[in-house]
């Protein structure tokens, strides 16, 4: 006999432009009137328009748009707790990148408050999961902690994530190219509960995406282009890989060695300071195929990652062999 458990998940739909945010009323009214939304300046510069128009006529009221601080950290927390807004707000929204969603998130966790979520960009699942990753205010990382539930339900506007910088993208397919490989290699062999082997049937919704779709995508990213293309990858990195990560056992099953391959590069200065979280992990994978003689997945991957400059050895990423 286990524990009772209790599992939830964060609603989600993903669209074009205004009618994104077509059900925003609907859902959201159920949870209160009144709005504090929180998040990165550009992401809020871009979501605000929206969002504004989506409550106009509506019960709902905005009470302000609150930058996060710029790290997600404890002490932006607890500034944004302290803020009259936020205290008398009904739910929080929370918009941007994984930092800014994460900073909300766990302003969340500590008030109690309902929270939806608005992701501006496409480079981390944080508007889905549950999991947190928190930073001293220097931008080191402190530790991660896990939200009761994720949000309540998570906005996906294609458009906003299409005029986004494409690095953002690009780093967000390295990152869910280690959800595809690491968790089915943590757990080969071991007899899993439903709650672990549950997610573990998701991963390959997490990789086979990205390399049927992704190429197309990151060109289209560039050219601000929303698509189907865009689309199947989006949800890949923010939906997919989102519940893989919140529902299956992190301490077993959710990073490897891809994930400690990055970790331990990340001692060297070039690493922190000009490269990104995923697309040093993507390098990790390869690595981490190689040494499993995964080589008719390694090959698949590696040409995909080749199409769309992911790196493919050390001197992408700045790192010679004596490092």
């Amino acid at each position: 006999y286990t524990m009772a458990q209790t599992v939830t998940f964060a609603g989600y739909t993903i669209g074009y432009g205004q009618e994104t945010y077509q059900e925003l009323v609907p859902i959201c009214s159920r949870y209160g009137k009144k709005i504090v939304v929180i998040g990165g300046e550009k992401a809020l510069a871009a979501a605000k328009p929206y969002i504004t128009k989506a409550v106009e006529g509506s019960d709902l009221e905005i009470l302000n748009f609150e930058w996060y601080g710029g790290v997600a950290s404890y002490e932006n927390v607890d500034r944004l707790k302290a803020l009259d807004t936020v205290k008398n707000a009904d739910m929080i929204f929370a918009v941007g990148g994984g930092k800014a969603i994460d900073c909300a998130k766990c302003t969340v966790t500590q008030t109690g408050k309902p929270f939806f979520t608005f992701p501006t960009i496409a480079a981390t699942c944080a508007s889905t999961t549950a999991i947190g990753v928190m930073y001293y205010p220097n931008g080191v990382q402190k530790d991660v902690f896990i939200a009761p539930r994720p949000a309540i339900h998570n906005f996906i506007n294609l458009d906003i994530i299409a005029q986004a910088p494409p690095i953002y993208l690009w780093a967000g397919i390295g990152d869910t190219l280690a959800k595809y490989t690491e968790p089915v290699f943590c757990a080969r062999g071991q007899e899993l509960a439903h709650k672990d082997a549950f997610p573990l049937c998701y991963t390959k919704m997490t990789g086979e995406p990205l390399l049927k779709y992704g190429e197309k995508a990151m060109e289209d990213c560039k050219n601000d282009k929303p698509s189907f293309e865009l689309e199947q990858v989006v949800l890949a990195i923010t939906v997919t890989s989102g519940m893989v990560s919140y529902l299956i056992d992190a301490n077993k099953y959710n990073s490897g060695m891809a994930h400690a391959i990055f970790y331990g590069l990340t001692n060297l200065p070039q690493i922190e300071g000009r490269h990104y979280h995923g697309e040093v992990v993507s390098y990790g994978v390869l690595c981490m195929l190689m040494m499993d003689g995964q080589m008719e997945l390694l090959d698949q991957i590696y040409k995909f990652m080749k199409s769309i400059k992911l790196p493919t050895k050390l001197a992408d990423i700045e790192v010679s062999v004596d490092e």
